[in-house]
């Protein structure tokens, strides 16, 4: 039996000093773990040395005793659980909650995929400021152009029309304004039509592409009905579009505008089977057969109107008038105006009819339209910007082919936007692209224009004739709309005939009849030379040298 010496006297260990000597205090254990930590420093110590090389002996008078375990190594038995007044220490310890993570100072929005996805109120904001913009830039190249009025423009505002009556009471400058409005409101139609067709996207890149255009440039500063008949027919393609999922009898608003179209301008009677065609196709995803009885009554309501408009004001004139115009350079003309537009909405339309949809939007709900019915649009828009030059050159007569080219263009263009769209990409990943083809189309509409804007120079002409003609004389002259305009008060129109060369001219010059003679000629004609009824007046050369233009000469009766 073991025996312990406690206060003084033998006694045999109980159960509680067992327990207690096998598990001291809290204090007793922190010191010996203290001291556990200590031996554990001595033993880290110990063992460098020996790693070092460095052999610890004893010092003198010291012996070793066999090695001791420390109280660290101490086994702790499990404690008898039989007893009831065994203790058990219970460490005492707070639960710390985790601290929450600060707040941050500025929390970003969650960013759309795209900008232009969807036709929320900030795109639309935005698309409306850029196509402000681009009207800008197409009112300002019109207002570059400048100078006296055009025979045509003359012509135009001395007819008895009632339109043309009330339009020259603005005179030339209030025509011209009044032109570059319907121009500007062509551009803008346009813009929502492709927007409707496409996306947004596409209508800022046709509306870019279409206000630099030659075409459009020049109409704008026009006195004349060609930028009215463009209105008619952007407003007719606008309301085929916008009505695209509506009753088949809301395309009966398209009727009225596409119907009056021609009588503005003759050329516009080209477009009325591809709006028909449009009607069609712009209605056939949401209706699908049904669509066909849509054409069909477009092109009845369509029809109807202009027959009811030939009866009252006759047939347009001009429409086939035959010329000996050389039809290749008819053709070579029409693709110097209007073949990058052209070739940029082929582009378009290939892209269209490979793919519906741009990789940007892969979210668009609903199903996408038919590659057949992409195929048709496509190749619609395009070949529509044929008609006029292969109409033209097959009447070989090239008059205001210029300005005709840009009615089939308006068709062509929201494909070219479309085109252009794709050509930059998803998120604007290529917008040098859509730039280079701005820029290229912009110098050389404005290069185009300034080339084909050159009315005659005719100010010093008519402050010439202005002291010898009153309404009693009879007066000969290349230009008699524009004499008749410039000088409605103080001549009548019938005073004023169209001059012609050859034996015509010899023969009214022989005759005596004109009490003024005006040509534009580099030289003098025959009939004129040394003539004795006659004497030469003025010699006037134009402003502009480099112009080509011919110097006009007047003689008056002696």
């Amino acid at each position: 039996m073991t025996t312990q010496q406690q206060d003084g006297a033998w006694s045999e260990p109980g159960p509680q000093q067992d327990w207690q000597q096998r598990y001291p205090p809290h204090t007793e254990q922190h010191q010996q773990g203290y001291g556990d930590q200590e031996a554990y420093e001595q033993q880290q110590t110990y063992g460098d040395q020996q790693a070092y090389g460095y052999q610890q002996q004893p010092y003198a008078g010291q012996q070793q005793s066999p090695q001791q375990s420390s109280p660290a190594q101490h086994y702790y038995a499990r404690p008898r659980t039989g007893d009831s007044d065994v203790e058990y220490y219970v460490p005492e310890y707070t639960v710390v909650e985790p601290e929450p993570e600060p707040e941050p100072g500025y929390v970003l929005p969650d960013v759309p995929v795209s900008a232009w996805s969807v036709d929320n109120s900030r795109s639309a904001w935005i698309s409306r400021g850029a196509l402000v913009l681009i009207l800008l830039v197409q009112a300002g190249l019109s207002f570059r152009l400048d100078g006296s009025a055009f025979p045509q423009e003359a012509k135009f505002l001395m007819s008895d029309g009632e339109l043309s009556g009330l339009v020259s009471q603005l005179g030339l400058a209030g025509a011209r304004a009044l032109s570059l409005a319907w121009a500007l409101g062509a551009t803008a139609l346009l813009f929502g039509a492709t927007r409707l067709l496409f996306n947004a996207r596409a209508g800022l890149a046709a509306a870019a592409m279409y206000s630099v255009l030659e075409s459009t440039a020049f109409t704008g500063r026009y006195a004349s009905l060609h930028s009215l008949s463009l209105f008619l027919l952007a407003a007719a393609l606008w309301l085929l579009a916008r009505t695209r999922q509506a009753s088949p009898a809301a395309v009966l608003l398209a009727a009225p505008f596409a119907a009056l179209a021609p009588f503005a301008a003759y050329a516009a009677a080209l477009y009325l089977p591809t709006l028909t065609v449009l009607a069609v196709l712009t209605a056939y995803r949401f209706r699908g057969a049904g669509a066909f009885g849509r054409g069909a009554l477009f092109a009845a309501a369509t029809g109807a109107l202009c027959f009811a408009g030939v009866q009252l004001a006759g047939t347009p004139s001009g429409w086939n008038v035959q010329s000996t115009d050389s039809a290749l350079e008819l053709l070579k003309e029409s693709a110097q105006w209007g073949g990058v537009v052209l070739l940029v909405a082929v582009i378009g339309a290939v892209g269209f009819i490979r793919r519906a949809r741009m990789g940007e939007m892969p979210w668009a709900e609903g199903s996408a339209p038919g590659a057949i019915r992409r195929s048709l649009l496509g190749l619609t828009m395009c070949a529509t910007a044929l008609l006029a030059p292969l109409y033209q050159a097959w009447l070989g007569n090239g008059s205001s082919l210029y300005v005709h080219v840009g009615f089939g263009l308006l068709f062509a263009v929201p494909m070219a936007g479309l085109g252009v769209s794709r050509m930059m990409g998803a998120h604007f990943r290529y917008p040098q692209i859509g730039i280079m083809i701005y820029v290229a189309a912009l110098v050389i509409g404005m290069a185009q224009t300034r080339e084909l804007y050159r009315p005659p120079d005719s100010a010093a002409m008519i402050g010439a004739l202005r002291e010898v003609v009153d309404t009693k004389g009879e007066y000969l002259t290349d230009d008699p709309e524009i004499s008749a305009y410039y000088l409605r008060a103080h001549t009548k129109a019938d005073q004023w005939h169209q001059a012609e060369r050859g034996p015509a001219l010899a023969a009214a010059v022989k005759k005596g009849s004109y009490d003024a003679i005006v040509l534009r000629t580099d030289s003098v004609p025959e009939a004129l030379r040394g003539n004795a009824n006659y004497r030469l007046l003025a010699l006037l050369r134009p402003s502009d040298k480099d112009g080509g233009q011919e110097p006009y000469r007047i003689w008056v009766k002696r």
